[in-house]
């Protein structure tokens, strides 16, 4: 099942699978504005985490007897990126759920782009990656001009600002350390002990209120301080850590082998486009500049990937 799983990604054309991705991604956080009402987003991030943990520790079993030789027995340089790799995972996980809790989901998707963008700049080569990059960074920083032009979001903006720039970067960071892992094979089994370790490390400040507040919900809360309130929540946040990192974290594994780290971060910049497809399927109606700009990015995918003939490895 696992290698029938594979293959078919080896095969469907990368950028398909990046649409359906960023459908999931995007579905799932809409979803999680749900259980922000229930379950302050700090919380429900350390449970979409270790959620996921708990599926790639499930599935991949890296203590198996089978499996520890090579992924234990590693160099100082190489546990360095792993633990590199699982900190900047979580740390970008958690700023964008402070993020999107104070400033419009739109805004966030747009502004945490100054962290892969800065990664396409840097590494892309070809002449499309570089004009896909550049069409890429206009409707980008379109779609961010009109957003901050016009917050409305309920939160403090400013916090949310510091918090998406600082998620952004760590994307940045993940898209790079992500490729070089996986180049090295094995990648779901190292994806799945570097999660643990950021995991580990984002519990020791968020475990015990975590806990605490899904079997004693806010004052707040609504239907999670009903009778199976909080098994209902717990449901909730699996769901969500199911299609927005379990699903999309082990397909990127695959597909960054299938990539340069400059083709990547302009693959993922149709991200603002489908969350804004998202929100219109939730009533948000876009205006005609961050409609030139969904069209800008998804012109800047179709350039850059046109040309790839890379087999898949």
């Amino acid at each position: 099942m696992k290698k029938a799983v594979i293959d078919l990604l080896n095969r469907v054309p990368v950028v398909l699978i990046v649409i359906g991705e960023a459908l999931v991604i995007y579905l799932a956080t809409a979803i999680a504005k749900l259980a922000f009402a229930q379950l302050d987003p700090l919380y429900s991030v350390w449970y979409r985490v270790g959620f996921m943990v708990l599926l790639l520790l499930a599935w991949r079993r890296p203590w198996s007897a089978a499996k520890r030789g090579r992924l234990f027995h590693r160099s100082a340089r190489s546990w360095g990126l792993v633990v590199l790799l699982g900190c900047s995972l979580v740390l970008m996980n958690t700023m964008f759920y402070v993020a999107i809790s104070n400033m419009d989901m739109g805004i966030a998707v747009a502004i945490e782009f100054m962290g892969p963008l800065s990664v396409a700049v840097i590494t892309g080569r070809s002449w499309r990656e570089r004009l896909g990059i550049g069409i890429a960074a206009v409707g980008v920083v379109l779609l961010a001009g009109i957003s901050l032009a016009n917050p409305s979001g309920n939160g403090t903006f400013v916090v949310g600002l510091i918090a998406i720039l600082i998620g952004g970067s760590m994307w940045g960071v993940y898209i790079v350390t992500g490729r070089r892992v996986a180049s090295g094979g094995n990648s779901l089994d190292n994806l799945c002990i570097a999660v643990t370790i950021g995991w580990v490390v984002q519990s020791l400040f968020l475990a015990v209120p975590a806990v605490s507040h899904v079997i004693h919900p806010k004052s707040t809360a609504t239907w999670a301080l009903e009778p199976g309130g909080s098994l209902k929540l717990l449901a909730l946040l699996f769901v969500i850590s199911l299609m927005a990192s379990f699903i999309p974290y082990v397909i990127e594994q695959i597909t960054l082998r299938r990539t340069t780290s400059g083709a990547f971060s302009v693959m993922q910049s149709i991200n603002p486009a489908m969350a804004v497809a998202v929100g219109l399927a939730f009533g948000e109606i876009p205006n005609v500049g961050e409609i030139i700009g969904v069209a800008l990015v998804i012109c800047a995918v179709i350039i850059t990937f046109s040309g790839d003939a890379a087999p898949a490895k």
